[in-house]
């Protein structure tokens, strides 16, 4: 599965933003891969894209 596909089957308020630690940039996603910041969601967003990657502001 790819992130895009898991951000939208969890859907919701909070904006999602990927910050490139290479480069230091943001990204701020679209309207349309805003979440809802369940514990499923950030556990399989840690498996995807590694251990203590992912953050909630």
């Amino acid at each position: 599965m790819q992130l895009k596909q898991l951000l939208q089957l969890h859907s919701g308020p909070l904006a999602t933003v990927l910050f490139y630690e290479s480069t230091g940039k943001l990204l701020a996603l679209s309207d349309r891969y805003s979440i809802k910041p369940t514990p499923d969601l950030l556990r399989e967003m840690e498996q995807m894209l590694g251990q203590d990657t992912v953050k909630i502001r």
